[in-house]
């Protein structure tokens, strides 16, 4: 568990669920997102992060980098960055970031589940060639 009381990180077999207080996301808040998502995550098979946005109304550039480079992460590891209740501003920050916003962290879980059934059918059609 994180020792930062911005943020809290609930954990489950298949996703993480990451929420914050803070109104604001900068470079060095984002960092430490990325640097307790990789402690915290490593070595799970498929590790998807929900990251729920609710309370962010700005996020400066140096976080939107972050954000990136953290989604590419998980992306590498077979995992996924899914943002949910962002405010409209942010789909256009991220928008070539192949980040998932979702509006509702129901919506993101439902999304990882898809996903993941997705990648099982695609790995069982590949046994059968």
């Amino acid at each position: 568990m994180p020792t930062n009381m911005n943020f809290s990180l609930e954990k489950t077999e298949h996703y993480s669920l990451l929420k914050t207080s803070l109104t604001a996301l900068d470079q060095p808040q984002a960092e430490e997102i990325t640097r307790m998502v990789k402690a915290h995550l490593a070595g799970i098979i498929n590790p998807y992060l929900i990251l729920n946005f609710d309370s962010v109304e700005s996020c400066n550039a140096g976080a939107v980098r972050e954000l990136i480079n953290l989604g590419l992460h998980l992306h590498n590891q077979d995992g996924m960055l899914i943002i949910s209740n962002p405010h409209p501003q942010f789909a256009r920050l991220f928008d070539k970031a192949e980040i998932v916003f979702v509006p509702t962290d129901i919506e993101a879980i439902d999304y990882v589940f898809m996903d993941q059934l997705e990648k099982q059918f695609l790995q069982g059609g590949d046994d059968e060639e």
